[in-house]
C-alpha cells in the first residue's frame, strides 16, 4: 500500500498547496487594490512593500490552511470516489480505516507545522504588518475608544478614555485609591504619557480629589505604577502580536494583578492550539463526506464543504466574541466547534459504506 500512500501525498499537496497559492494571490490582488493609492500618496519604497507582503503572505496562509485542507480533500477524494476509485479499493479487501490512514498523518503533519507557526512566526508577522499600517496606510485609528480598566493592587484601580499605542499616550486618565467601599483619593488627568527610561508615567494636568478637602490641580505628576502600556492595550491584534512563550507569561502576570485582558490572552493561548488541530478533524470529516459516491457528483461535494466552513467560522466567530469577555470557561468555547465537528465526523465514519 505504499505505492497507495504516495498517491495521497501527491494528490493532497497539489490539491492543497495549489489552491492555497491561488487563494493568497488572490488576497493580495484584493490588498493591493485597496491599498494603492496610500502606496503611491506616501511613495512606499519597494524594499518595504516587499518586507509587507513577505509578512502577509505567511499570515494569511497559515489562517487558512486548515480549511483549504478541508477543502482540497474534499475536492480529491470527491473525484475519486465519482471515479469509483475508492469502491474498488474497499472491493479488493482493503479497509476503510487503512485509506483514511494517510489522509490523518499527512494533516498531521500540517497541523503540528502550522502549530509551530502559530506559536513562533505568526505573531512576529503580525507585528510587522501592524508596523508597516502604522507608517504608510493613512485614516487608521490609532485609539481604542473603550475605557479601560486596570487593577493596580489590591485597593487601586487605573482607568483611561482612550490610549494610542504607538506613541504611548493617553487621554483622560484617573487613578483612585479605595479604603474598603470607601473612595479616599482620585486623580483625573486629561493626558498621560510613557516615559520608557525611568518605566515611570507622566500625568499632565491633572486635578487631585479627596474627601474633606478642597481640589488641588497640578501641572504635571510623575510616578511610577506596576502598570506597562501593554497593560493597557486591549486589542486582539496584541495578543496575536506575542510568541506563545510571551504570551504564557503575559497572562500569568494579567491574572496576577487583575488585569482586564486576561481572559482575552487565555482564549488566545487555547485558539493558539485548536486552531492547527482542526485541520485533522476537518480532514476526517472531509474524507467521511466525499468518500461516497453521490448523485449530484463533486459540485455537491464541493458546495456541501463550503457550508460547513461557513458553520465551523462562525461558531469559532462566535464562541471566541462571547467567551473573551470572561463570561465563561475560555476553552470550552474555543473548543466548542472542534468539538462538535469532532462528535459530526464520528458519526458520518460510522456511517460510511465499508
Amino acid at each position: 500500500m505504499k505505492r497507495f500512500d504516495r498517491y495521497v501525498l501527491r494528490a493532497f499537496l497539489v490539491s492543497f498547496l495549489g489552491s492555497l497559492a491561488l487563494l493568497v494571490v488572490v488576497l493580495v490582488a484584493i490588498d493591493v487594490a485597496e491599498k494603492i493609492d496610500d502606496f503611491v500618496e506616501r511613495k512606499v519604497p519597494f524594499s518595504a512593500l516587499f518586507r509587507y507582503y513577505q509578512n502577509f503572505i505567511p499570515f494569511y496562509a497559515n489562517l487558512l490552511s486548515p480549511l483549504m485542507i478541508f477543502l482540497s480533500v474534499l475536492f480529491f477524494t470527491a473525484r475519486w470516489a465519482q471515479r469509483s476509485e475508492i469502491v474498488a479499493l474497499l472491493a479488493n479487501g482493503v479497509s476503510f480505516w487503512r485509506i483514511l490512514r494517510p489522509y490523518l498523518l499527512i494533516a498531521t503533519f500540517f497541523s503540528l507545522v502550522s502549530a509551530l507557526l502559530q506559536f513562533f512566526v505568526v505573531p512576529r508577522n503580525v507585528r510587522r504588518i501592524e508596523e508597516f499600517e502604522y507608517k504608510y496606510i493613512k485614516n487608521r485609528v490609532y485609539f481604542d475608544q473603550r475605557q479601560v480598566h486596570v487593577k493596580l493592587t489590591v485597593d487601586g484601580y487605573f482607568f483611561v478614555r482612550a490610549f494610542d499605542k504607538f506613541d504611548k499616550v493617553g487621554f483622560w486618565a484617573v487613578i483612585e485609591r479605595y479604603a474598603g467601599k470607601l473612595l479616599t483619593q482620585r486623580y483625573v488627568a486629561e493626558e498621560v504619557q510613557w516615559l520608557a527610561p525611568q518605566k515611570a508615567w507622566r500625568f499632565v494636568r491633572v486635578w487631585c480629589f479627596e474627601p474633606d478637602r478642597p481640589p488641588r490641580y497640578m501641572p504635571q505628576l510623575d510616578t511610577v505604577l506596576p502598570l506597562s502600556p501593554e497593560d493597557i492595550i486591549r486589542s486582539e491584534l496584541y495578543t496575536r502580536t506575542m510568541t506563545l512563550p510571551e504570551l504564557w507569561k503575559e497572562y500569568q502576570r494579567q491574572r496576577y494583578v487583575g488585569g482586564d485582558i486576561a481572559s482575552l490572552l487565555e482564549v488566545e493561548l487555547h485558539e493558539r492550539v485548536a486552531i492547527p488541530f482542526a485541520s485533522v478533524i476537518l480532514t476526517a470529516l472531509g474524507f467521511a463526506s466525499a468518500s461516497r459516491k453521490r448523485r449530484g457528483g463533486v459540485a455537491w461535494q464541493i458546495g456541501l464543504g463550503l457550508v460547513l466552513a461557513f458553520v465551523y467560522v462562525f461558531l469559532l466567530a462566535m464562541a471566541k466574541s462571547t467567551f473573551a469577555g470572561g463570561s465563561g470557561i475560555a476553552w470550552v468555547g474555543v473548543w466548542l466547534p472542534n468539538l462538535l465537528f469532532t462528535a459530526v465526523t464520528g458519526v458520518w465514519l460510522w456511517r460510511a459504506p465499508k
